[in-house]
């Protein structure tokens, strides 16, 4: 899926997510989050963007959204063991939104991936 606008570009998608991390580093996460929604329909296919929007979700207490955000970019490379941080992100939006079994499971599968 490309994005929705042809002249928007890799440098932009970068530097809004930079400005995102700013916002995130100042504990401005509602500034952060619109930001990183923007993206996320801008350049849908950009998994850095994916994987700010998840962590700030969660942040923010949006645990379904960082659920859909951790499942998305799951879905753009599901490679492991390098996307298994991913899995942790998902574990704790299961987790945050009551599914402790499969949050369980989820985080066995992350310890098991990323060595610890």
């Amino acid at each position: 899926m490309q994005s929705e606008d042809p002249s928007w570009s890799p440098e932009r998608t970068e530097a809004l997510r930079l400005l995102a991390d700013v916002y995130l580093g100042q504990e401005q996460i509602d500034k952060a989050l619109i930001l990183l929604r923007a993206l996320a329909r801008l350049a849908p296919e950009d998994a850095g963007v994916w994987r700010a929007l998840g962590y700030a979700s969660l942040r923010a207490g949006q645990a379904e959204e960082a659920l859909v955000a951790a499942d998305t970019l799951l879905g753009l490379d599901a490679a492991m063991p390098a996307n298994a941080p991913v899995l942790l992100l998902r574990a704790l939006a299961l987790r945050a939104l009551g599914r402790a079994a499969e949050a369980q499971d989820g985080l066995r599968r992350y310890l098991e991936l990323s060595g610890a």
